[in-house]
């Protein structure tokens, strides 16, 4: 008796004949979530890289013309946000970063004072104090489901740093019923 090996004709996968493995197939979506991942955690280096500024140099600035410590990440948001609402604004914010180191302000008053604080700068500026105050970059279209407002934060914007000791963050209220009906006299617990 003979031995006789059998073997199998391989299966036709697809009809193309450009069938993908599993392995790859799995490789590739794998690499897929990490990049997508990479990209959304980490999307300020783009913009930064774009404006030749470096995270950093955006904080140093935001801090600056607000006189508060802002944090990196809102930082980032904000200039972020500006970004996407006016392409021109890299440039723009460059300018003012230009203008601030070489004057070497050692307080926004003084900016504000100086004589050539006009025109772009001065807007550069205030888009930037809005962004960080109001939490958006834009202009809100009333009665309009559509505009080209980029939201920054909501519990982080600086309007509602100023009254924070005795009121909460309008939401839903995190005090007891009617805490609104009397003057306070201590700070919140919010």
């Amino acid at each position: 008796m003979k031995n006789v090996i059998h073997t199998r004709e391989p299966k036709s996968e697809s009809l193309s004949g450009n069938a993908i493995s599993r392995r790859k197939f799995l490789s590739n979506a794998i690499s897929t979530v990490v990049g997508g991942y990479v990209m959304l955690a980490f999307p300020s280096f783009s913009f930064a890289a774009e404006a030749n500024l470096a995270a950093e140099d955006i904080q140093k600035i935001t801090s600056f013309l607000t006189d508060k410590d802002i944090g990196l990440a809102l930082a980032n948001r904000a200039y972020q946000a500006l970004t996407k609402v006016d392409s021109q604004f890299p440039q723009r914010f460059i300018t003012l970063n230009n203008f601030l180191a070489s004057n070497q302000f050692s307080s926004v008053n003084e900016l504000k004072d100086h004589p050539q604080f006009t025109g772009e700068l001065k807007n550069t500026a205030q888009e930037v104090i809005s962004a960080l105050y109001l939490g958006y970059a834009g202009q809100p279209k009333a009665h309009s489901s559509e505009d080209n407002v980029e939201f920054v934060t909501y519990t982080q914007a600086l309007t509602y740093q100023l009254t924070k000791d005795f009121t909460p963050i309008p939401s839903y209220s995190r005090l007891k019923t009617g805490y609104w009906a009397h003057l306070p006299n201590k700070k919140s617990s919010a």
